[in-house]
């Protein structure tokens, strides 16, 4: 048996000359004598016969009693473990709780963290690990044939040119952003780029245009 002393119904214990107050909420055995925080009695005792617990680790209550804590009642288990282990003892009014606290106060907070300057920065540290982890791929540029480097893995039929000016006059060889316009002198039908601020249909109708222009002013 582990020598640990009750008093006050409970409230209180001593042991290896440390005093602990069970705390309402948590019902956990707590001693703030040494660090501000706390010490749980259960992680004091579980420490004092074996070692100091690894990271990563927690100290389970084997019956699952927070006020039996002798040492033959304590369990050395991985966090995730504990964690799960208590995850699946939860009543459904327990789960609905938890989620409503996550949606009510747990993301809410977490998004306000996001959108703070420490946030960003972190997001931007991370985009940047990411991209530097990234392998660049080689891919042959539809237009002019030269070969060409790039971290963007969209596919094979996505990165086709190795510059927006190749994109833009392979789309100009091939008509793609082709359409028909009307003369402004001649009044006929003439093919142009619709990124092209054409007027007339030829050379000779924008000159003849100039001409006109010229002699009514």
């Amino acid at each position: 048996m582990t020598n640990i002393k009750y008093y006050d119904n409970g409230k209180v214990a001593e042991f290896n000359g440390k005093r602990y107050v069970k705390d309402s909420k948590t019902g956990y055995y707590l001693c703030h004598e040494v660090e501000r925080t706390g010490t749980r009695l259960h992680r004091d005792v579980w420490e004092f016969y074996n070692c100091e617990i690894p990271k990563g680790y927690e100290i389970h209550h084997k019956d699952h009693d927070k006020s039996n804590n002798d040492i033959e009642n304590l369990q050395l288990l991985k966090k995730s473990q504990h964690s799960k282990l208590h995850g699946r003892e939860l009543s459904e009014d327990e789960r609905e709780w938890r989620r409503k606290n996550l949606l009510e106060k747990a993301r809410p907070l977490a998004s306000e963290w996001h959108k703070s300057e420490t946030g960003r920065k972190w997001h931007s540290e991370q985009q940047k690990t990411i991209w530097e982890k990234k392998e660049t791929i080689k891919y042959v540029c539809d237009n002019c044939g030269k070969e060409f480097e790039s971290l963007h893995a969209y596919g094979e039929n996505q990165n086709k040119f190795c510059s927006n000016a190749c994109k833009s006059a392979y789309r100009r060889k091939n008509g793609a952003d082709n359409i028909e316009r009307v003369c402004e002198y001649c009044g006929k039908t003439f093919i142009s780029g619709k990124y092209q601020k054409r007027r007339f249909c030829s050379k000779s109708c924008a000159a003849y245009a100039r001409h006109q222009s010229k002699r009514s002013d």
